[in-house]
């Protein structure tokens, strides 16, 4: 009897550590915005993240007090250092990336290096 509750003990531990697995955070969920104002107006541009894995970039640019927005949706995925992004029809691209607090820096398609902050 003593063997057949060690045996089971032990199958229950066995059984219930992959449930205890840590799961990778997902960092990006949530919005980031960055604003810029320039000489003819300003833009804003905001990154929504998904935990489905999408991500809604918008970006509003005003100019003479009149406004006009530009969505592109897209997928993602990441690593530890590495963002890719997808927008369908186009080829994918992939950023270096670094968190840190409430900041996200990005350099996308030839922007340079972007700061985001979380809203």
């Amino acid at each position: 009897m003593k063997k057949l509750l060690t045996a089971l003990t032990i199958t229950s531990i066995l059984l219930l550590l992959p449930s205890c697995e840590k799961k990778t955070e997902n960092p990006f969920i949530g919005s980031w915005e960055n604003s810029e104002i320039t000489t003819y107006g300003s833009v804003v541009t905001t990154l929504t993240f998904r935990a489905d894995m999408t991500m809604t970039f918008l970006m509003v640019v005003t100019v003479n007090d009149q406004s006009t927005p530009s969505i592109t949706d897209y997928t993602y995925s990441f690593s530890d250092s590495q963002i890719t992004v997808k927008a369908e029809g186009n080829p994918e691209e992939t950023t270096d990336y670094m968190i840190s607090g409430n900041s996200l820096v990005l350099s996308f398609g030839g922007m340079g290096l972007t700061t985001f902050t979380k809203i």
